[in-house]
């Protein structure tokens, strides 16, 4: 007879009120979530309409108003994040992604109670011949039936936050400029955003018309609208999920544009995209890879060059060589289980999930056996509280490892192509795919790199401490190992690299 006892989550009281109001850094975002919701409940109808009106006096109301389909399933409603969305019939999720509905979560609406002095909004809805009206405060929902027109002369559903805080009120031509770039895709595509009266139009020189780009390993496809322009600006490509614009990044490249892929995650805000998950890395893999193929270097970059980079490459390569002959444990991915390093039992097809959520490794050997979840991408994974999404086959078993880390270590390793980007992270980065060293312009500390002269004497002195810590960590292994074994294999890489002429 077994003592484990085994509980569900429980969630105190002050849990609600914490993410109303830090669930979204600005309270504008609040009424975009609200337009995000109206547009996902018209997803069954031809006509996508929303109408908000904000207070015009000090203690009025702020309401959102559609023509969807209303509150199709209270019990569903009035769940916080349930993890996915339903809209007649259609499903959206992290594991089912709709590119018609936004939403995922579930958690946006708490978000409108921040809006309110009062902490309270209605709902009144018209779905089919039910009609409610659903009123929210931080300590629970409740609900009246009543006849469907009654509660809304039309299908749909109207929020109003009840006596609108003033100072979180955004201005009206504030708003409307703040939806037009938001929604710019989807208001190309038919959508009808209308604040006080006044109907939000997209940014005057977006170009709504798209193409493919390239494609995900899952088969799905980038699309988008890049342009060459000779002098772009510091962000030039904006970053869309499901036609929504998320957030613009910098490139070194002459274009600017837009791109569409909704395998991204977002940050729980929806402010941003999530960078650790292996859909994000695979997607600015092959977006450098595209604008590389296809695009000019910034002007004032393109006299920005390595000196030696045969010599790096070079280098680089006696670093692999050195780890895999000090450390062979290191490059081998681990295993999602308890099995034999090819020998998984693991159900599902290569491209599946895992759904083990052990995330130690045990080294203690029994039985030559490697224990554990694959490191994977997102911070903590090691702990258990992420997932890697990327498998490989090796004969009948199944190998995981993530993303961007999955190093192939034979007799012969090529030498990388090394490129100079300009970027917020390490010094220097190795990428396989597409097998490149890249030197981050954007580290003064690279400048070792760039100004290392083939002639120099001292070259390798100058930049093998650089390339032994970006060796370290491009091996599966490196994300495992303790702060002293990290310091005891860089010291021996370092000496091993060195005494090697």
């Amino acid at each position: 007879m077994s003592d484990e006892e085994v509980s569900k989550h429980e969630f105190g009281p002050g849990v609600i009120p914490e993410l109303a109001t830090r669930l979204y850094k600005v309270p504008i975002a609040a009424i975009r979530e609200a337009v995000s919701n109206a547009l996902d409940a018209m997803v069954p109808f031809e006509e996508k309409r929303v109408e908000i009106r904000t207070n015009v006096r000090p203690g009025g109301d702020i309401t959102i108003e559609d023509w969807g389909t209303g509150i199709e399933d209270y019990k569903v409603f009035k769940i916080i994040s349930s993890g996915k969305k339903l809209v007649g019939g259609e499903e959206s999720s992290r594991i089912k992604v709709s590119e018609n509905i936004i939403g995922e979560k579930g958690m946006g609406k708490l978000s409108f109670l921040n809006l309110s002095e009062i902490n309270t909004v209605e709902f009144h809805s018209n779905h089919e011949n039910v009609g409610m009206r659903v009123t929210m405060t931080m300590e629970n929902f409740s609900a009246k039936y009543m006849n469907s027109n009654a509660a809304l002369p039309h299908h749909g559903l109207k929020v109003t936050i009840k006596q609108a805080k003033k100072s979180d009120t955004p201005e009206s031509k504030r708003l409307v400029d703040y939806l037009g770039r938001v929604f710019a895709i989807r208001i190309a595509r038919g959508a009808q955003i209308y604040v006080n009266g006044e109907r939000v139009q997209k940014p005057e020189n977006f170009d709504s018309h798209q193409y493919n780009l390239f494609k995900l390993d899952n088969g799905r496809s980038v699309y988008g609208n890049l342009k060459s322009v000779s002098k772009p600006k510091t962000n030039n490509i904006d970053f869309c999920v499901k036609q929504l614009f998320v957030e613009s990044k910098g490139f070194d490249y002459e274009v600017e544009g837009w791109i569409n892929c909704d395998d991204l995650e977002l940050d729980t805000s929806r402010a941003g995209l999530y960078e650790g998950g292996g859909a994000y890395l695979e997607l600015m893999n092959k977006l450098l890879k595209h604008l590389d193929e296809n695009y000019d270097k910034k002007s004032d970059e393109r006299d920005k060059s390595v000196k030696s980079p045969k010599q790096l490459a070079k280098i680089f390569v006696d670093v692999i060589k050195s780890i895999r002959d000090l450390y062979p444990e290191m490059s081998n991915p681990l295993m999602s289980g308890k099995s034999l390093v090819g020998d998984s039992n693991v159900p599902g097809g290569p491209s599946d999930k895992c759904n083990e959520q052990a995330g130690i490794v045990d080294k203690s050997n029994i039985e030559d056996r490697i224990i554990g979840k694959p490191i994977g991408t997102g911070n903590g994974h090691k702990h258990g509280n992420g997932e890697s999404t990327v498998r490989k086959l090796l004969g009948d078993g199944k190998i995981l490892s993530p993303e961007g880390k999955n190093l192939v270590i034979g007799n012969t390793i090529s030498e990388p192509t090394v490129v100079v980007l300009k970027s917020e992270g390490k010094p220097v980065v190795f990428y396989t795919p597409p097998n490149r060293l890249v030197i981050n312009q954007g580290r003064a500390s690279s400048d070792i790199l760039l100004s290392a002269s083939p002639r120099d004497p001292n070259l390798k002195s100058r930049v093998l401490p650089l390339l032994v810590r970006a060796g370290i960590n491009a091996f599966p292994g490196s994300s495992e190992l303790t702060k002293e074994e990290w310091d005891q294999t860089y010291d021996a890489v370092l000496d091993s690299v060195w005494m090697n002429d």
